[in-house]
């Protein structure tokens, strides 16, 4: 079964984005390492089949095994659940994950926000930025302010994006962008030393060159005031 969480008008919600022959996909796929207890009754069973019937083994002994098994699968529920509860808190939070691929050996990190949780099998898995990690490739959790200023820094750069560079900016088109010009100048000049940090020297150029190229069609951008 696998259980999934994600962000819904800021509330943490479960949610069953995989259709039900995804998850058997991804069930049979998962590599079957641990004793489940069906396989565990299998292994009794054909120990009491096959034991030898000069010394069988005594009752208190399978009791025994039984019940250590029951208590190992008991934390192992207890461990999973666990996971689920620490996956989910890092929900909206900026996190780096660090991650070696198996065939190259060389290790890559990604930071971003952890969009949503899952749980397959004895996994648990947070998907960053569309990429999914194990739990356990976590390496860092980032402090309220910094993900802010991350947050802040991304909506700043795809914002940036959606404008034409400076050259295509004409006396017949200024006008089709120039409130988005005029907000991202404004945003950036709310923002404080620490958050203007974390933007790109590419767009910051950018902003300036688009501002230049209003002021020499004869509009004056820095003109307009600073949004808290």
């Amino acid at each position: 079964m696998a259980v999934d969480a994600s962000i819904t008008d800021g509330k943490i919600t479960n949610t069953a984005y995989k259709t039900q022959a995804q998850k058997k996909a991804e069930e049979a796929a998962e590599p079957k390492n641990d004793l489940d207890k069906q396989a565990f009754l299998k292994l009794l069973v054909a120990q009491m089949k096959y034991q030898d019937p000069m010394e069988p083994t005594e009752n208190t002994e399978y009791v025994s095994q039984l019940a250590q098994f029951s208590s190992l699968e008991a934390m192992n529920n207890v461990s999973q659940s666990v996971d689920l509860q620490r996956a989910t808190g890092l929900i909206g939070k900026v996190v780096t994950a660090t991650k070696t691929d198996e065939i190259t050996g060389v290790e890559r990190e990604q930071t971003g926000s952890v969009d949503f949780v899952s749980q397959t099998g004895s996994k648990t898995y947070v998907t960053i930025d569309g990429d999914q990690y194990e739990l356990d490739d976590i390496s860092k959790i980032w402090d309220d302010d910094y993900a802010a200023a991350f947050n802040l820094s991304n909506t700043w750069s795809k914002a940036m994006n959606e404008i034409p560079n400076p050259s295509f900016i004409t006396s017949s088109n200024k006008d089709a962008y120039r409130t988005q010009v005029e907000s991202l100048y404004a945003s950036y000049m709310s923002m404080s030393e620490y958050q203007r940090g974390f933007l790109d020297e590419n767009d910051k150029q950018k902003l300036s060159e688009l501002i230049s190229a209003y002021r020499n069609l004869g509009d004056d951008i820095e003109g307009v005031p600073a949004q808290d």
